[in-house]
């Protein structure tokens, strides 16, 4: 569950409440960022220039220099690290040289990027330094195709915010040179903390017409779900017609990153928002009439179907899973130490980077999937089910004998019931698993072992074959966890007001006509918005 704040939990169950949403779309050439070198007429000792194209659009900290007027003592400063230390620290760019008493520098400042391949984008934008809310008033911007031919310029004198957003067509240029002339205060460095290859446009209001934002886990299944961002906004500019000639279409790209935040009013006109991460475009299409368009979104495990060859065999399952993830290019992820505990030999042959994912997931008894902050998490479901307090343990099941989860009736924010529901929730029983067959890989040798559930005499059959499973011992652990977790087989589906704090992973209680909260994780996350927030979820856990 994210952690909001007290008056966001009083305002979200509310009987009367206000909720809005809001669309981050960077509509940016992604591979310019990795394509671009960076250089400066001058440059100061704690600056990084080479992070003006990492996409981290805010230095870390107000940096302390010895600028006239600039290092004050109010405790909001910290020294800068020095280059070699702390890579993680946002610094940017800092020239070399600082202005006069006017802000102009005797030597303009310039910063240039070149690339190795012609970019095409929808103009740029410059990030200065918004922690201290300076900025250059007074820059030039040129854009270069091969052989330094100048194809788009423009001199802005005046300005007055510290990130600059310029919106013009850019195709095919190799070169971009930034010419700082004039800062907003005296005696100061130039700062540019990153450098966009494009814009990043936001909607909100009456320009985003509707969202839905689908998230899922799966305990054990065939595939590693990707949950899915899909939004309409208002085209009436004809901003995204594919005829437009001055439009964003032509630089529209699968893989520009997408992000969500729902918002609830906690006072007037006044929102707290819970912001979902981590999204990369993958369709979009002008809908009938061009007055709006629609685009998709999936999370990084829709970029994960490339194959992952394993180069070499791994001890444990912590360093296989930072192997599969490092090679797939995933920057933000997090493992769970408890891992390296867990011996493994690793994959014997090729396969997908999601299904090499999907099976450390199902061998490590793990959650595998993408959170709120866009970052990939493997963390095993007894640590997962600790943190939400999910409990194994209560009375028998009144139907099957089986046991089932304890009723909980605290923490308000987990509670579904019938206030914040429209209809009573819907419930189902899974099919029961009365054997499971796991295969063994010792070697070169495959063994099958069956194992079976002791409270069913009759059900359903399912095979688990997974190369990482290399022991007898290691099988039985996998099939028991797997036992268990099919006993809690109750299948809930409720359609209510949503709550967009809670995550798949998550133990809620949800009320039924008997007035009893039982408690079941969340597997399913469906959020609509248009102009108020409604959804549905589904969980799985005890009758």
């Amino acid at each position: 569950m994210i952690e909001t704040s007290k008056e966001f939990k009083e305002a979200v169950y509310a009987p009367i409440r206000k909720t809005t949403a809001k669309i981050n779309f960077e509509i940016l050439d992604n591979d310019a960022y990795e394509d671009a070198e960076v250089s400066s007429n001058s440059e100061a000792p704690l600056s990084r220039k080479e992070q003006v194209t990492n996409k981290v659009r805010r230095l870390t900290n107000k940096y302390a220099t010895f600028e006239r007027n600039y290092f004050r003592l109010d405790g909001s400063f910290r020294i800068p690290p020095k280059p070699e230390e702390d890579s993680t620290n946002e610094v940017g760019w800092w020239s070399g040289d600082t202005c006069g008493a006017d802000g102009i520098f005797v030597v303009p400042q310039t910063l240039t990027l070149t690339f190795t391949e012609e970019r095409n984008s929808m103009g740029l934008t410059i990030y200065f330094d918004m922690n201290t809310d300076e900025y250059a008033t007074d820059f030039d911007i040129d854009v270069y195709q091969a052989d330094d031919i100048l194809i788009a310029s423009e001199k802005i004198t005046g300005n007055k915010q510290s990130s600059f957003i310029w919106v013009q067509g850019l195709d095919g240029y190799r070169k971009i040179v930034i010419t700082v002339r004039k800062w907003v205060n005296p005696y100061r460095r130039a700062r540019i903390a990153e450098l966009d290859f494009g814009v990043v446009n936001e909607y909100e209001g009456d320009k985003l017409i509707k969202v839905n934002l689908i998230e899922q886990m799966n305990v054990v299944g065939d595939t590693l779900p990707a949950n899915e961002l899909k939004f309409t906004i208002d085209n009436s500019s004809k901003e995204f017609n594919i005829l437009n000639p001055e439009g964003f279409y032509r630089f529209l790209k699968e893989r520009q990153e997408v992000s969500l935040s729902f918002g609830v009013e906690i006072e007037e006109n006044v929102y707290e928002y819970v912001q979902a991460k981590g999204y990369f475009l993958t369709d979009w299409q002008s809908d009938e009439g061009a007055l709006t368009t629609t685009f998709t979104a999936r999370n990084i495990f829709e970029l994960l179907e490339k194959e992952y060859n394993p180069a070499s065999t791994f001890n444990n399952f912590y360093d296989l899973a930072e192997d599969v993830l490092i090679s797939a290019g995933v920057i933000f992820y997090s493992i769970d130490e408890s891992l390296r505990d867990i011996p493994t030999e690793g994959f014997p042959e090729k396969l997908t980077y999601r299904k090499a994912l999907q099976c450390i997931g199902i061998a490590s008894k793990s959650a595998v999937y993408q959170d709120r902050s866009g970052t990939v998490i493997i963390k095993p479901f007894e640590i997962l089910d600790e943190s939400t307090s999910y409990i194994h343990f209560a009375g028998a099941d009144m139907f099957t004998g089986m046991v089932t989860p304890t009723v909980y009736s605290g923490f308000d924010m987990k509670k579904i019931t019938f206030d914040n529901v429209y209809k009573e929730p819907q419930i189902k029983l899974d099919k029961l698993l009365q054997s499971l067959i796991v295969t063994v890989y010792e070697g070169a040798t495959k063994l099958e072992y069956e194992f079976h559930n002791p409270e069913v005499k009759e059900g359903a059959s399912l095979k688990v074959d997974i190369p990482l499973i290399n022991s007898l011992e290691h099988a039985r652990d996998v099939a028991q966890w797997i036992i268990t977790e099919s006993n809690l087989r109750a299948l809930y589906q409720v359609n209510w007001r949503q709550n967009p704090s809670l995550e798949p992973g998550d133990i809620v209680f949800i009320e039924d006509s008997f007035g009893a909260e039982k408690q079941s994780r969340i597997t399913k996350q469906e959020y609509e918005f248009a102009g108020y927030l409604n959804g549905k979820t589904e969980s799985k856990g005890g009758v």
